[in-house]
């Protein structure tokens, strides 16, 4: 006899409530990382939003927190966004739409092996090698590619959303659809529009703020190391 399939609450009730105690892939979260990751891991937040600097961690607390709550079958997979920093010609670029993308996920696929996980396995790609073994559960895209898409039963991971047009992060939220946890990630002070005051971020962060079923978090500290925080820290 087939197995009763869990329900969306008693997935839910599999999760751990807190990451406090909780091994974390291994990494020691600080009080700001690790706000981030309980408020993803609350049911009663829909949708996410992080203002976090370079060296944060915010990729990888997101991808992790994301693989749990598949694992614990809350959600049936994993969709990462990123927009290729206003790039229209992308569908010009030879090979299939994978290859046309792959580039803009490398901090993706970064973030992954940091959480254990084999990009190479767990990634759905178009030859459908990973859907027919059973192994594929993440699929990752370009805004260009969304149109007409409808994500459903999935955790959204929108990716360097600084670099979203007011109107182009409005086609990727309005594709959400029923059962979705979304986690959007930005850095205010790293747009690479030609024109920052376009950006749709730091707009939608304040479009949300206030709705009962949103949240949204900071990330400040920089571990990845002085360089790089000295560096973030010069504002043209």
């Amino acid at each position: 006899m087939a197995a009763k399939k869990k329900t969306v609450r008693e997935s839910f009730d599999a999760l751990p409530t807190s990451f406090v105690d909780h091994p974390f892939y291994g990494f020691q979260l600080d009080d700001e990382q690790l706000h981030f990751a309980n408020t993803i891991i609350n049911p009663d937040i829909d949708i996410v939003f992080v203002n976090a600097r370079a060296g944060t961690g915010k990729t990888t607390i997101a991808t992790g927190v994301a693989n749990i709550l598949v694992a614990c079958g809350a959600y049936e997979g994993i969709v990462y966004i990123m927009s290729p920093y206003g790039e229209r010609k992308q569908g010009w670029l030879p090979g299939t739409i994978t290859e046309k993308s792959s580039v803009y996920f490398e901090a993706f696929y970064q973030a992954l092996l940091n959480c254990n996980v084999n990009p190479i396995t767990a990634i759905n790609t178009e030859s459908m090698v990973n859907q027919k073994n059973g192994t594929g559960y993440i699929t990752c895209i370009t805004d260009t590619f969304l149109r007409g898409s409808n994500l459903e039963n999935t955790v959204v991971i929108i990716d360097e959303a600084q670099n979203y047009t007011v109107s182009q992060l409005k086609k990727t939220l309005t594709r959400i659809g029923k059962n979705v946890k979304v986690i959007v990630i930005g850095h205010e002070l790293q747009c690479d529009l030609d024109d920052p005051s376009s950006s749709g971020f730091m707009k939608y962060i304040e479009h949300f703020k206030d709705r009962e079923r949103a949240a949204v978090c900071s990330l400040t500290t920089n571990h990845r190391g002085w360089i790089s925080q000295c560096a973030d820290e010069l504002q043209e």
